[in-house]
């Protein structure tokens, strides 16, 4: 067994059988389990342990189902930069050119300090 270097965790709502078609052929290209994206009234569901997940080419897609009223984060553990990037999927942290060039905004940082990145972002702090 291989050891895990990613682990990718986060949920979009809402969602609709085109963008999780379109995320498990990216998947499929990538040759991992098309079983990563699961959708649920409405909500969809991401979870990934192993070698390698191409968050960037995710973020791309998730980009373009993003609406006035979605909500969702997807998290990117890296255990061997040992970094956490969080992407944000409310409409209000995004920029309309952004999305349109399929960048969903993002912070990083060290795992050593994920926890208070966290905890400023969910604070009175606004983001734009």
């Amino acid at each position: 067994m291989r050891d895990i270097i990613i682990k990718a965790f986060g949920w979009l709502e809402p969602a609709d059988g085109a963008c999780l078609a379109e995320l498990q052929e990216l998947c499929a290209s990538w040759y991992l389990d098309e079983s990563v994206f699961g959708l649920e009234d409405g909500c969809l569901h991401i979870y990934y342990e192993g070698e390698y997940f191409p968050h960037e080419e995710i973020a791309e897609i998730l980009a373009k189902y993003l609406g006035e009223n979605s909500q969702g984060k997807l998290d990117i553990v890296d255990y061997e930069a040992w970094t956490l990037r969080r992407y944000f999927m409310q409409a209000e942290y995004q920029r309309a050119e952004d999305l349109a060039k399929g960048i969903l905004y993002s912070r990083s940082s060290s795992l050593d300090h994920a926890l208070e990145a966290s905890m400023q972002k969910n604070s009175a702090v606004t983001i734009k």
